[in-house]
């Protein structure tokens, strides 16, 4: 049973320092366009962490290496699966994410595989929820996402010409 399939349309990283991060990426990878938001803060009603409401903010980067996403977090307050990592293991790879075609019979299908759903929320108010597997013997999570048109478009904005989204 294939919880996702198609193309990975993220790659994420989690960072102690966003800006020192996408200079990074930027002098070493080619990576110099970044559209960043500023603390983002997800709130217990909409949240889970680890079975538990959660309360958190992180700072976001989202650039293209050609047509792949790539994803910046910073934690920025509260316990969350990225203030985890940097605890835990400090910063790296933290997930790959899929936009599965049916977000819900994805995560029935991570249930029924007996995969752990260690979060789940939603970015209340841009029409964007998600839900981080444990990933197994890959180490990092595997994100799943619901993005609503109106971010299907601002991510299709985003990818440098000549490049698509895998939903395109």
């Amino acid at each position: 049973m294939s919880i996702a399939d198609g193309p990975i349309f993220q790659v994420c990283w989690v960072v102690p320092d966003i800006a020192a991060a996408t200079g990074e990426f930027a002098a070493r990878y080619g990576v110099a366009e970044w559209f960043t938001i500023p603390d983002v803060h997800f709130r217990p009603e909409s949240c889970v962490y680890r079975g538990v409401p959660a309360d958190y903010a992180i700072s976001v980067a989202l650039g293209y290496a050609g047509g792949q996403q790539l994803e910046l977090i910073e934690p920025r307050s509260g316990d969350s699966l990225y203030s985890e990592q940097l605890m835990r293991i400090g910063p790296g790879l933290h997930h790959i994410a899929w936009v599965p075609d049916d977000f819900d019979a994805a995560l029935a299908d991570a249930r029924a595989a007996g995969r752990e759903i260690v979060a789940q929320g939603a970015f209340e108010g841009v029409g964007m929820e998600f839900a981080y597997l444990d990933g197994g013997p890959i180490g990092s999570y595997v994100e799943l996402m619901r993005l609503s048109p109106e971010m299907k478009a601002m991510f299709d904005y985003l990818i440098p010409e000549g490049h698509a989204n895998p939903w395109a």
